[in-house]
C-alpha cells in the first residue's frame, strides 16, 4: 500500500486499525505482523528497532479495545475520523480486508470489525 499522501496521523490512525484487526479474533497470525511489518516499512520506519518500537505502541493504544465489540465499534469510529477522503477510505479499508484473510479465513470477530470499519467509513 502507498501510504505517500498520508499524513503522519493518518499513517499512526493506519496501524492501530491494522493492529486492532490483528486482535479482534484472538489470533495473532505471523502472517498478519509481516504484512504490518512491510506497512512500516513503506511508511518509512528503516530500522528493526523502529518498527518494533512503534508496533508495540499502537498495541499499547489499541490492544484493550479488542476486548468488546462496542469498544471496537468506538476505537474505529474515533480512527476513522483520521481519513477524511473517499480514496484514503478506500485503501484503509481494502488493506483490512486483505490482513484479515491473510491466515485463510476472515473469523465472526473480523468480519464484525470490518462492518464496522465500513460503516464508519460510509463504504
Amino acid at each position: 500500500m502507498n501510504v505517500s499522501n498520508f499524513s503522519v496521523l493518518q499513517r499512526q490512525a493506519l496501524l492501530d486499525l491494522l493492529v486492532l484487526a490483528m486482535y479482534m479474533d484472538g489470533n495473532l497470525a505471523s502472517a498478519e505482523e509481516a504484512r504490518v511489518e512491510q506497512l512500516l516499512a513503506a511508511m518509512g520506519v528503516d530500522s528493526d528497532y523502529d518498527r518494533n518500537r512503534d508496533f508495540d505502541a499502537a498495541v499499547t493504544r489499541v490492544r484493550q479495545h479488542s476486548q468488546s465489540a462496542e469498544d471496537a465499534r468506538a476505537c474505529v469510529a474515533r480512527l476513522a475520523g483520521s481519513f477524511t477522503t473517499p480514496e484514503h477510505r478506500r485503501k484503509v479499508y481494502d488493506t483490512l480486508s486483505d490482513l484479515t484473510a491473510l491466515d485463510g479465513q476472515v473469523s465472526a470477530e473480523e468480519s464484525k470489525f470490518l462492518a464496522f470499519v465500513r460503516n464508519a467509513f460510509q463504504i
